[in-house]
């Protein structure tokens, strides 16, 4: 039997992603839909997705350590929020669980008289430690239809962009982007760090300023990591016709996954996520300072080169 690395006390939550053998778009459908004049997007469970909620709404009943909370059926996989009180059952195996848990689905399935079913090998498992983390999770499972339908309609805008070239990119490095690559020409980029020696209030008139710069047209060019940058961001997104630019301090994933905020602007055409850092940079917390400095850097020059006239 596998164990898990580590040991728990009390409730912990765990994030779970399930997805079937070969990716066939069997467990539901993306549906939109007006309900007292407000837009939806939802995932109506097919029969087989109707099975896998049905064994998950079981297991509290299998076992009381368990409480299944926040849950999405998607076509080719699910998600799942899942707490476990260790104090009810300090040698849960959270592994174990995983495999009898989608084997009973897979059994439930056949009991039915229908085709067999099988899930990858291979599932993503992530722990949340606090409460901001759990907030993002459960947005992250409830809009994820919306996310879905957002990369079926503007699949272009999520197509990861290896080896780009612009004139205001220097040329002898590594670029990867997502998103609208026309922002690179705008010759109205403009650098944007706000310290973290300030808090978001003394930060308010300049957030004010950029936010004016961007209604106009120009564009901001920053990582919106501190928490003065990232406040300006949700300004930016509630304004409906700025366009900005979101650098990373490390190298852009062959499988980047955005968040459901970036994937909203990325489908509106409003924003580009960029990196002009190497696949061996990634994003584990290592040098993280250092690579914001030269983030900004990197920013800083694009801007300047943008400023300068095409010869």
């Amino acid at each position: 039997m596998i164990h898990l690395p580590f040991h728990h006390r009390g409730k912990q939550f765990f994030f779970l992603t399930f997805c079937l053998k070969g990716r066939p778009k069997v467990l539901s459908n993306i549906v939109e839909e007006e309900e007292h004049g407000r837009h939806h997007v939802i995932a109506t469970p097919t029969p087989l997705g109707a099975v896998v909620l049905e064994e998950w709404a079981r297991q509290h009943s299998w076992n009381p350590a368990l409480i299944p909370s926040a849950r999405i059926v998607m076509p080719d996989h699910a998600h799942f929020l899942l707490i476990i009180d260790f104090d009810r059952c300090p040698q849960f195996d959270l592994l174990d669980w995983i495999h009898h848990f989608r084997r009973n689905i897979e059994e439930q399935w056949r009991i039915l008289g229908n085709h067999s079913i099988c899930w990858e090998d291979s599932f993503w498992l992530e722990l949340s430690f606090d409460s901001r983390q759990l907030q993002a999770i459960r947005r992250y499972i409830r809009l994820n239809p919306a996310r879905y339908l957002w990369k079926l309609k503007h699949s272009d805008c999520f197509l990861r962009q290896s080896d780009v070239h612009a004139r205001v990119l220097e040329a002898n490095r590594q670029w990867d982007a997502m998103g609208e690559l026309t922002l690179l020409g705008n010759p109205f980029l403009f650098h944007v760090r706000l310290t973290l020696k300030k808090t978001v209030e003394e930060h308010q008139n300049a957030i004010a300023d950029i936010l004016d710069k961007a209604r106009m047209g120009m564009i901001p060019v920053s990582g919106f990591i501190s928490p003065g940058e990232k406040e300006l961001l949700r300004r930016l997104k509630m304004e409906p016709n700025t366009r900005f630019i979101k650098m990373l301090p490390y190298a852009l994933p062959p499988r980047y996954d955005p968040s459901t905020e970036d994937s909203r602007e990325l489908a509106a055409h409003r924003l580009l996520i960029l990196s002009g850092f190497p696949q061996t940079v990634q994003n584990d917390g290592h040098a993280f300072r250092r690579n914001c400095l030269q983030m900004n850097d990197l920013a800083a020059e694009i801007c300047r080169r943008a400023r300068e006239p095409i010869n």
